[in-house]
């Protein structure tokens, strides 16, 4: 009902407007109905025709039609769509484990300085040098 009246509304005002306004003036850069002293006149175009109505009405009906063909698309693309797993900037500790590990030869360390595989670095303070004094 609403809808209605602000239709019938601006009908009216598109119509009166279209009646009693049939030149419009430039003064710089505004638009009047009232001239003034350096005014350019502009000839406003006539009423729009049925043909342009219908015309009109034509396109807004094709493209509300395919608004609804591209709403109902993309939805169904977002149906199908799986959503994304969880990621992690680190090596996926699976991959890893199941991979064969190379081995190593045992090299020749002191017990105290072993790394540990889980840390990545360990820093060792050497032992100092005796002094023969």
């Amino acid at each position: 009902m609403k809808r209605l009246q602000v239709a019938v509304a601006t009908l009216a005002a598109v119509a009166s407007g279209a009646i009693g306004a049939a030149t419009i003036f430039r003064c710089g850069n505004e638009y009047s109905d009232v001239a003034c002293t350096h005014a350019t006149s502009l000839v406003v175009a006539g009423a729009v025709t049925p043909e342009q109505r219908a015309e009109a009405r034509d396109v807004a009906r094709r493209e509300k039609t395919l608004a609804a063909e591209m709403t109902r698309d993309r939805r169904e693309q977002e149906a199908l769509a799986k959503p994304a797993l969880a990621g992690s900037l680190s090596a996926p500790r699976a991959a890893a484990a199941s991979a064969p590990a190379a081995k190593k030869h045992a090299k020749k360390h002191d017990k105290k300085a072993t790394i540990d595989e889980e840390r990545d670095f360990v820093a060792a303070v050497p032992k100092a040098k005796k002094s023969g004094s």
